[in-house]
């Protein structure tokens, strides 16, 4: 009988006679793929044996994964060669396990085999267990037969149980093991146990052979960013990381292959909807809620098609190309296994900051570090989970996207800056009898404290009162004056030294008419 080593040789040399005999072609390579945050775009390049269809057609086929829309291959031959495609036909069949499916699919079975195994050897423990219970019931002649029967009983029961509990132990570790070894397996094989065989028409040339490239979409692979923005206010700096997450399953190991990575989907609405027409008429109630929202879901819903170009080679090295529509980041050839996460480094950048503290004294009495960016060229940063940092800690994670040159980013709350507002004073009551006029009056005083030894600048944002009516007038005193004034808010800039504080004053006054009935909003 043959050992194990030689089993294993010859069943990976049927592997190999199997693809290399297979009719798709002769070798294919994947020589570019662009990530989008969803799918792939994959090119390949395959020298592709031809079969006689009839006198004047030659016949190739190829093999796409089962993860690949047919609907977007597009297919060329070379440039030089006299080759015409004529047309194109496709159809799904069962996928064949690759040599990395079948190793995994052999190490499952492996596991599964052994858990068989324990959980065997638990049932004739538990079979122990119960023959060695059943002795009690058995008769004896002496006391010392009885003892001696005890003793037994008690010793193999005990055995029993510590080998059942460690057996127990094991299967408990296998069952992890088994689940892990099934995750793999399905991320690899793509939860798919199909494929895409296209059949290719081509005239022009008896040859036996030629080389053509194609173009596909692919589903159940993309990426998406992962940034670090660490704050350093003395630097005046933030440190930033961008990282891409790229992942494929269709159950083969991409290797040495030239890595896009796009930030946007393309569109693929190709022309607008007609302009809607505006109407004004009589309002109809007879129409349920549900039927309208129906219908304007119905309108306003926009046709898709289209479809996306041609990647870009790539250099060696990350680098950004602008398309009309999105970013392409082409980082050179890399290698990515099947199933597992990888991750990239795209972009390490220190932007230049403007540090301040803003706090919004009418809402809580936070007040956070707030850096301005101010780029000298133009980013487009997608939207993407981010590590924010300050002074070496971590302070949490939330989106960040960037687009443009400008940025505000917010570096949570700094306890060593505090703000207090309390109300001085507040009346209400009316003027002379003759004006007929309501009257109300608040004082505030806002103190911001500087806990640190270094000078701060603090911004200040308080909302302006909105009348809206013309009756309403609304007038202000404040000290020091707002640096900035808005229809809806008021702005001060504090410079504060270290270890002092500064303080603002503020009234706000408001006359209405008397048989006006005021809502003074939240502030009342």
């Amino acid at each position: 009988m043959p050992d194990k080593k030689t089993i294993k040789k010859h069943f990976f040399s049927l592997i190999l006679v199997a693809v290399f005999l297979s009719p798709a072609h002769a070798w294919s390579a994947l020589h570019e793929v662009t990530f989008f945050p969803d799918s792939a775009y994959v090119q390949e390049v395959a020298k592709i044996t031809l079969h006689a269809e009839d006198k004047d057609l030659r016949k190739a086929i190829i093999i796409l994964p089962g993860q690949a829309d047919p609907d977007s291959l597009t297919v060329n031959v070379r440039q030089d060669s006299k080759m015409r495609i004529e047309d194109m036909a496709w159809r799904q069949i069962v996928r064949q396990d690759d040599a990395r499916i079948a190793i995994l699919r052999t190490q499952l079975d492996k596991l599964k085999d052994e858990r068989k195994s324990l959980q065997s050897a638990i049932r004739a423990l538990d079979t122990q267990v119960q023959f060695w219970q059943l002795q009690t019931k058995a008769k004896v002649k002496t006391v010392a037969d009885a003892h001696n029967m005890s003793a037994a009983i008690g010793k193999n029961v005990k055995k029993s149980y510590q080998d059942k509990l460690i057996q127990e132990g094991e299967l408990e570790k296998l069952d992890k093991k088994i689940k892990e070894a099934q995750d793999e397996f399905d991320r690899a094989a793509g939860k798919k146990e199909t494929a895409w065989e296209i059949t290719i028409f081509l005239s022009g040339s008896k040859n036996v052979e030629t080389t053509l490239s194609y173009t596909y979409s692919l589903s159940e692979c993309g990426w998406h960013p992962l940034y670090r923005l660490e704050a350093h206010p003395q630097n005046k700096k933030i440190s930033f990381t961008w990282e891409a997450e790229i992942w494929q399953s269709t159950g083969q190991d991409w290797k040495n292959v030239n890595i896009n990575l796009a930030t946007l989907k393309p569109p693929r609405v190709t022309h607008p909807g007609e302009l809607t027409p505006w109407i004004i008429k009589p309002r109809s109630f007879f129409r349920s809620e549900a039927v309208r929202k129906k219908a304007m879901k119905a309108e306003a819903a926009d046709e898709r098609e289209g479809d996306v170009g041609a990647p870009a080679a790539a250099p060696p090295a990350p680098k950004e190309i602008r398309q009309s529509t999105y970013s392409l980041w082409q980082l050179g050839k890399k290698n990515i296994p099947a199933g597992a996460k990888q991750k990239v480094k795209i972009q390490e950048e220190s932007w230049p900051s403007e540090f301040a503290y803003l706090t919004r004294p009418s809402q809580n009495h936070q007040v956070f570090v707030r850096a301005s960016v101010n780029l000298t060229e133009q980013k487009e940063i997608p939207s993407g989970s981010c590590s924010f940092v300050m002074d070496g800690a971590i302070l949490g994670k939330r989106e960040f996207a960037l687009f443009g040159k400008e940025a505000i980013v917010f570096f949570g709350v700094d306890p060593l800056i505090t703000v207090k507002a309390q109300l001085l004073s507040k009346k209400s009551g009316e003027k002379t009898f003759l004006q007929g006029k309501h009257t109300y009056t608040w004082d505030w005083q806002i103190d911001v404290q500087n806990s640190r030894t270094s000078p701060v600048r603090v911004i200040v944002e308080e909302p302006t009162p909105q009348p809206r009516d013309e009756r309403i007038s609304v007038t202000f005193t404040h000290n020091p004056e707002p640096a900035e004034k808005t229809f809806s808010s008021l702005i001060w800039n504090l410079d504060i030294p270290g270890g002092q504080k500064k303080s603002i004053f503020t009234s706000v006054k408001i006359e209405a008419p008397q048989d006006m009935v005021l809502d003074l909003g939240w502030r009342q």
